[in-house]
């Protein structure tokens, strides 16, 4: 792979691979101790993010790598910084807080990309890390009851976990939503596509009994409409001892972190909490990562992923890199119904 920018990149028969890779790390944690031996991540992050920074910097050191920590200069396009890096490094994980930032990233850089989280368009290292964490605890990913609590109205780590699980037979799903609002469009259209079931509801005791696996992901008050509404619902979704009475024995209950008001301390030492779990298998995802896009390449630059411009039209989301790295190419693909969507941010052009 000359990038990872999504959890896309991977075809089903690619995450079953990656998958086994991620077991056997697993069980095997010196295996891969000098694959990065002479060989340097640049770790850059314009958006600072402890957990990745610290997972990606554990996965290179335990592989016989270095890391070089890039700081971004006030006024700097991405990519000028894209390119000096290419010279440093033989791999760079990115994170920025624009959407697209990565795929922009891989246009100019002339070693692979890891994208570590690009606003709220894709974390598809963490996505490896949730979907390895249901696989690894439930020894399978079909045939389940899986539930995501949270706020669904632009939740990227759902979406990405609700793409991998979809592609297996017999799933279902159900959405907590702790704010009472519907999920979004992009997860109705994502499983109307494979037919999947889904159920929606407005509090967790009303379904807990019936999960094998909960995922939840950090509420609050910024979630809701204000902070009254905010304290009314919380006992709806905060998940405690009592509401585990309820819950299935074999139950994988999984957190991305950092934790907030949805998850009580009291869960911690309950055998079904496998979140802390996850802090080991965030370093396997990321050396997974590494392994696909640098292990056994031949050289160590490769050609940037350059496009011209696909449109005479700009991207109009504030939210997407398009918007402030000006210099960009158009990038849009087309929907059947005419619809422009942007390839950068993954949103439709108004």
């Amino acid at each position: 792979m000359k990038r990872f920018l999504d959890i896309t990149d991977f075809s089903r028969e690619g995450l079953r691979e990656a998958l086994n890779l991620m077991t056997f790390m697993k069980d095997n944690r010196g295996f891969y101790s000098t694959e990065m031996n002479k060989k340097t991540l640049v770790s850059a992050f314009w958006e600072k993010d402890r957990n990745s920074e610290s997972a990606f910097r554990t996965a290179v050191l335990r592989m016989g790598g270095s890391v070089i920590p890039f700081e971004s200069v006030e006024g700097e396009s991405l990519k000028d910084a894209v390119i000096a890096m290419s010279s440093y490094a033989d791999v760079i994980a990115i994170s920025h807080p624009k959407k697209g930032a990565a795929r922009a990233a891989s246009l100019y850089a002339r070693v692979p990309v890891i994208n570590a989280g690009d606003g709220k368009r894709a974390y598809p290292v963490k996505t490896l890390c949730d979907f390895s964490s249901v696989w690894i605890e439930k020894n399978h990913v079909s045939n389940m009851k899986i539930g995501f609590l949270g706020d669904f109205s632009d939740n990227a780590l759902v979406k990405s976990l609700l793409q991998c699980l979809n592609l297996y037979k017999g799933n279902e799903f159900y959405f907590i939503s702790v704010n009472g609002k519907p999920v979004s469009d992009d997860y109705v259209n994502l499983m109307d596509k494979r037919e999947k079931n889904f159920t929606v509801f407005d509090n967790l005791f009303d379904v807990i009994g019936e999960l094998d696996v909960l995922y939840m992901t950090p509420v609050t008050s910024k979630s809701f409409d204000s902070e009254i509404m905010f304290n009314a619902r919380k006992h709806n979704f905060v998940l405690d001892e009592r509401m585990l009475l309820s819950a299935k024995p074999d139950l994988v209950i999984l957190h991305p972190f950092p934790r907030g008001d949805e998850l009580d301390y009291t869960v911690d030492n309950d055998s079904r909490a496998k979140y802390f779990d996850m802090f080991d298998r965030y370093v396997d995802a990321c050396m997974a990562a590494i392994l696909k896009t640098v292990s056994g390449k031949a050289g160590r630059l490769i050609e940037p992923d350059y496009e011209e411009s696909t449109h005479d039209v700009c991207c109009d989301k504030e939210d997407c890199i398009t918007s402030t790295e000006k210099y960009l190419p158009s990038l849009f693909f087309e929907t059947s119904d005419g619809r422009k969507i942007c390839k950068y941010c993954g949103q439709e052009l108004k």
